[in-house]
């Protein structure tokens, strides 16, 4: 009788290790994850993983803890760590630093409950991470032109060498600035185009000034992340030719404005080539340096550089428009022309080249510039449509 007494002692003692089930009356809230924010990217240059949560609280007299599991699956069916008892932070909120590394590129989710011996709080809400390489783009390496050469045309191409990008950086583009003074107050280009498959990326800027220092520098970003400037090189462009006398049709590179005429459709299932204007941008913009200052129009600014320009376009080819900024009708993109390449009207015509002729819009010094987005666009899922914004 004596042994059994004890027993019954020991059982009814709330604090005691043996104790079996659970105590009646007794509640443990459902402590709850905290930090990393649900659906957060975690960068590996931030490893080893903290995870912090919200204490549990608890009305037994027993002490109680907390554990975690982390898994590769929401069900947390497939546990890749499960941690020790954690005793609950005085703070309210305790955290875990998770031994050793997590795969990079990967979905991890993870849960928290509380139990003290006996009772058991509910799991937690399950959280979610990903842990991701951070991502870096290194700048481009000027190729050519360098170290003060003369270009053998006023328009020339700039060749980058392709730097490395590391972790999931998306479409890269390079951007091309261009200057008279090598402080790069006085810009007359910044050209942007997709950065290529290969070792080199190529840009051209349009036409510049016969026999003209310039200076020219790149870097590279994917609209979240830029690079460093890269190193700045100078370049030569040659004296000014003797003008030859015009000829017709299209051996002439620059022939006088036609008019107002309409290049004709294209074949069926065809497209017109885009045609060059880069010369046009730079006219117009020396015949209106002020228009071009003044265009930038979330800062005041008005319509009147890009309606000189798209004018002169016109005079050279109807098809020359402005473009309703990611197709959405009524948006008016402010610093890029559209050309409509195929058949039927051009109004609403999403058959376009989108063309960005002002570089650093609404920053300090917009220049003149001439950089074909369409593919840009098309690759981003947006699209261009051509509008004559009512003037025609």
């Amino acid at each position: 009788m004596a042994s059994v007494a004890c027993e019954i002692q020991k059982s009814e003692n709330p604090l005691s290790p043996s104790l079996a089930g659970p105590l009646p009356g007794v509640t443990i809230t459902t402590p709850q994850p905290a930090e990393p924010p649900p659906g957060a990217e975690v960068l590996t240059t931030n490893l080893p993983l903290r995870l912090v949560f919200a204490n549990a609280t608890s009305d037994s007299p027993r002490p109680f803890w907390h554990v975690v599991e982390i898994a590769a699956d929401q069900g947390i069916t497939n546990v890749l760590y499960r941690s020790e008892r954690l005793n609950p932070d005085p703070s309210g909120r305790t955290t875990l630093v998770v031994p050793g590394q997590l795969a990079k590129g990967a979905m991890y989710y993870w849960r928290v409950r509380a139990e003290d011996g006996a009772n058991a709080s509910a799991p937690s809400n399950v959280a979610f991470f990903a842990v991701v390489e951070p991502v870096v783009i290194d700048p481009p390496v000027p190729v050519s032109p360098i170290g003060g050469v003369t270009t053998t045309t006023a328009s020339p191409d700039f060749v980058l060498g392709n730097a490395p990008v590391s972790g999931p950086a998306g479409l890269v583009a390079y951007r091309v600035q261009v200057s008279r003074d090598l402080a790069f107050t006085s810009i007359v280009a910044n050209v942007g185009s997709e950065r290529s498959a290969g070792s080199t990326t190529t840009i051209n800027v349009g036409a510049l000034e016969n026999d003209k220092l310039y200076y020219w520098r790149a870097w590279g970003g994917n609209g979240t992340v830029s690079s460093a400037m890269s190193n700045i090189q100078s370049f030569r462009t040659p004296a000014a030719a003797p003008a030859p006398a015009p000829t017709p049709g299209p051996s002439n590179p620059n022939p006088p404005p036609a008019g107002g005429s309409r290049t004709p459709d294209p074949p069926a299932g065809q497209r017109l080539p885009l045609p060059n204007m880069s010369h046009v941008v730079q006219q117009v913009a020396r015949d209106y340096p002020a228009a071009l200052q003044n265009s930038c129009q979330e800062h005041g600014g008005t319509w009147e550089f890009m309606d000189r320009l798209v004018d002169r376009l016109r005079q050279y080819d109807t098809r020359w428009g402005y473009n309703w900024k990611r197709g959405n009708v009524g948006d008016p993109s402010k610093d890029v022309v559209d050309y409509h390449h195929g058949a039927g009207p051009d109004e609403g015509s999403t058959e376009v080249y989108i063309i960005d002729v002002i570089g650093g819009h609404c920053g300090p010094s917009p220049s003149p510039a001439w950089g074909d987005v369409t593919d840009v666009t098309y690759q981003g899922g947006t699209i261009g449509r051509w509008t004559g914004r009512g003037r025609f």
